[in-house]
């Protein structure tokens, strides 16, 4: 079995080289790899050429630029002449069993299109996508179809997947050229038709989400509005091949994209903005809602909808932003959306609330100055525990917690509130030195937290120092210091001798 790998490359001189080494170092090698140049202006020629002369079946295809990569993808397709075919971004890299272990669960289950588990990364780390995570998709290996799991519908990449090229050649499938999200209509159009879809564990795809902010990904820019405008209806499709009666199954990923890109709202242009509730509102007027069974969060998802259905981009920013918008919430953390019910469009939808996502608006414990002297320690600095803010002084606090690292023994002192506007609280302590004498007489550090409370909440949290914290040193007893994590500590003078001698 042979397979030919499709690589349509424009302007990624900077990762090439990380995707090339995965192909040659291949335990089953690729037949052919075809490159298809798509008028890059980086250097990433270059780096092909040089490729070409340790890979002898490179082969390289320069046209000239044509805006998406649906037109590089064909071409690639037209001259392929493998068995099967691989559509690999030149930006990402695949583990070096990625064809060995993929062609023997091909020659057990002859599938139609395998689809393997895949992961993302960056310089810093490699996490799992989200939503796979979420819904167990790669939980196990087997043999199934869209029909069978729906899940699939979330996983429309190219690039994690191997193609027969049979399969795609006896139903004229092709991706549509010039549009930013082309890869969304050829693959639900594939997983429509496709017979058997075999979901393969054992290897990944490794997906980089690129930092450098002047080179994004297509996938990365929707926060742009063409990436909105590029999406494709494919209900003549559906229709053509009598389809129509599974069309909720696109619709659960029509749901979530443009719920996703509702929450980038405020990162379009104003007559953007202005166009976005009218386009997206009529591709979605004739949804499914059996759609919503299967999409991940699903309480948070129907409500999202609620909002962006009915144009009410503030409250929707509210359910998705940290900067933008505000809703109730009730005390022990969940949006309350009883007020909405029966006033607008949609609400048989809309629960009566929802637990507001963890990392919405994180817990927040910072020191933006301290001094420590001989007799006192002072500290100011800021809390917050969520999105969920005090309604009143009486209904806050914060706490200063001194803990010894070595025993755990904890030393507790009220501080003084105010509330700010950003549903913060502002807080001021003086810490007696003398609370801290013996730790620090027996050569122990002293940790420090902040109890936060908002409402019926109460959250303890390490107190990290802000970048530009000011932090003062006038005693002998010992010295405030930042930990290289941020946190702030409070370390005894003779351990802070050692370190400098």
């Amino acid at each position: 079995m042979k397979v030919s790998v499709i690589l349509p490359v424009y302007n990624v001189a900077n990762y090439l080289d990380d995707c090339m080494e995965s192909l040659a170092r291949q335990t089953l090698p690729a037949y052919e790899i075809i490159a298809v140049d798509d008028g890059s202006k980086d250097g990433s020629r270059k780096v092909l050429k040089k490729w070409a002369a340790r890979l002898p079946q490179l082969k390289v295809i320069r046209q000239k630029h044509s805006g998406a990569p649906g037109g590089p993808r064909n071409k690639g397709l037209a001259l392929a002449t493998g068995d099967y075919i691989h559509f690999l971004d030149p930006d990402d890299y695949i583990d070096h069993g990625f064809y060995g272990s993929s062609f023997a669960c091909i020659r057990k289950h002859d599938p139609d299109i395998v689809v393997t588990n895949r992961y993302k990364f960056n310089s810093r780390q490699k996490w799992q996508v989200y939503t796979f995570k979420l819904l167990g998709l790669f939980e196990e290996s087997r043999l199934t179809n869209l029909y069978e799991t729906k899940n699939l519908i979330h996983n429309l990449g190219p690039a994690n997947k191997i193609f027969k090229r049979d399969f795609l050649t006896r139903n004229v499938l092709r991706f549509l050229e010039g549009c930013r999200f082309e890869d969304v209509h050829f693959i639900t159009c594939c997983l429509y038709l496709a017979k058997k879809v075999f979901i393969h564990c054992g290897t990944h795809y490794h997906w980089r989400k690129r930092e450098s902010l002047r080179n994004l990904s297509i996938t990365q820019k929707n926060f742009m509005f063409r990436a909105v405008a590029d999406r494709v209806e494919i209900d003549r499709f559906l229709m053509a091949q009598g389809l129509l009666g599974h069309r909720y199954i696109k619709d659960i990923r029509a749901i979530l994209d443009f719920t996703r890109y509702a929450s980038n709202l405020y990162r379009y242009l104003p007559h953007a903005r202005r166009r976005f509730f009218p386009l997206v509102n009529h591709y979605l007027q004739d949804i499914d809602e059996r759609a919503f069974d299967y999409v991940p969060e699903p309480e948070l998802v129907r409500a999202r909808y609620f909002f962006l259905r009915n144009g009410m981009p503030f409250e929707f920013a509210a359910t998705a932003s940290v900067s933008r918008g505000y809703l109730p919430v009730t005390p022990d953390g969940y949006f309350d959306f009883r007020a909405f019910k029966g006033k607008h469009a949609f609400d048989h939808l809309l629960p009566d609330s929802v637990r507001v996502p963890p990392g919405l608006q994180p817990e927040k414990a910072e020191l933006l100055a301290g001094d420590l002297c001989n007799r006192a320690l002072s500290l100011k600095g800021f809390g917050q525990i969520g999105y969920v803010p005090p309604r009143s002084k009486q209904d806050a606090g914060i706490t200063v917690i001194l803990q010894n690292r070595t025993t755990k023994e904890e030393r507790r002192i009220p501080a003084v509130i105010r509330l700010l506007p950003q549903r913060k609280m502002r807080f001021v302590a003086a810490v007696d030195v003398a609370l801290l004498a013996d730790w620090l007489a027996l050569q122990q550090t002293a940790d420090l937290f902040l109890e936060i409370r908002a409402g019926t909440l109460l959250k303890k949290l390490r107190l990290h120092a802000d970048p530009h914290a000011k932090l003062g040193n006038y005693g002998r007893c010992g010295k405030l210091t930042v930990t290289k994590y941020g946190n702030v500590s409070i370390v005894p003078a003779a351990v802070e001798q050692r370190k400098r001698a």
